[in-house]
């Protein structure tokens, strides 16, 4: 029997970290984009988005994971909580653990809300109808992990946060008590198209430095002007690879604790080595769907190296 294959438009970045905490949020987010993929993999009005990060000259913003609908856009921050987490009456924060231990924690609704405006201003800037942009409805929920437990102000449950199962039928009710307002799409398809491809073409992953090194943020560039999101274009790639072997174009890439191509001729396999074209510097291979992009940390370059058919 054939089964529809399921597509996000943005899957989450290679993580690789020795710190547990980093590690739990990471596991968070992958419970959370598997949600999203189980619930609107097969949608296609439904774009799903995982880490994505814009930045503009000194300012930057990532959310975790992004809904784009016909009525708007969905922002979905996901947070581990192992233990019990707490939401005063006054909107603070609390994470309890251990039992009796308590410690504050920023208002994860707080830090959803700037990143709604950042991608707000940048989407505005980036197409022809600003005015459009600027009245997108754009909902925040705040996903607390299956296993954590949620302690509620006096006043009840606080709208916009809620457990990760939840998350998808939230969306969904969402979208519909905004249907029945307006029957005519916000954003058609074409548009959600747009959008998408213009956040995956502005992301900007944050290059993490080597595990012994102190953590800090590799320069980037400021974000080039696009004009409109009519501008972006399909990208091509550059392909001219070969197997080594029988010397067949038919490759693809794959991975095996390191990325290599596969001939689909001969199948046998050819190492990937690969510099910096701007400084020659040794790049890592980042994925995105089909396509691969070498990246480097040296001169913060990001460029497409192939596409698999």
């Amino acid at each position: 029997m054939n089964k529809s294959k399921k597509v996000i438009h943005k899957e989450l970045d290679p993580f690789q970290s020795e710190d547990r905490f980093a590690q739990s949020g990471r596991a968070a987010e992958e419970k959370m984009a598997f949600y999203l993929k189980r619930h609107f993999g097969n949608n296609p009005d439904m774009l799903v988005l995982n880490g994505v990060r814009l930045a503009s000259e000194d300012d930057a913003a990532q959310v975790d994971h992004l809904v784009i609908h016909s009525h708007g856009l969905t922002i979905v921050e996901s947070k581990s909580v192992h233990g019990k987490v707490q939401i005063k009456d006054d909107g603070q924060w609390i994470r309890w653990f251990n039992g009796n231990q308590s410690k504050g924690m920023a208002s994860p609704q707080h830090q959803a809300r700037l990143q709604s405006d950042f991608f707000r201003e940048m989407l505005g800037k980036a197409s022809k109808n600003n005015a459009l942009i600027q009245h997108l409805p754009i909902d925040i929920l705040v996903a607390i992990s299956d296993e954590g437990v949620i302690l509620w102000p006096s006043s009840g449950p606080v709208d916009g946060v809620c457990k990760a199962d939840q998350v998808a039928d939230r969306i969904r009710q969402s979208q519909q008590e905004k249907e029945k307002a307006s029957a005519t799409p916000i954003l058609n398809a074409a548009n959600r198209q747009k959008i998408a491809d213009f956040l995956v073409a502005a992301h900007r992953p944050l290059l993490k430095p080597a595990v012994s090194a102190p953590p800090q943020e590799e320069p980037k560039p400021a974000l080039k002007e696009i004009s409109a999101y009519d501008s972006l274009v399909p990208r091509k790639s550059p392909q001219g690879k070969a197997c080594k072997h029988c010397g067949s174009t038919a490759l693809e890439i794959r991975y095996a604790h390191s990325y290599f191509f596969y001939c689909t001729q001969c199948q046998k396999n050819t190492a990937i080595k690969v510099s910096c074209p701007n400084c020659g510097d040794q790049v890592k291979l980042r994925k995105q769907k089909q396509e691969f992009f070498t990246e480097c940390s040296k001169c913060s370059s990001s460029q497409l190296y192939y596409t698999n058919p």
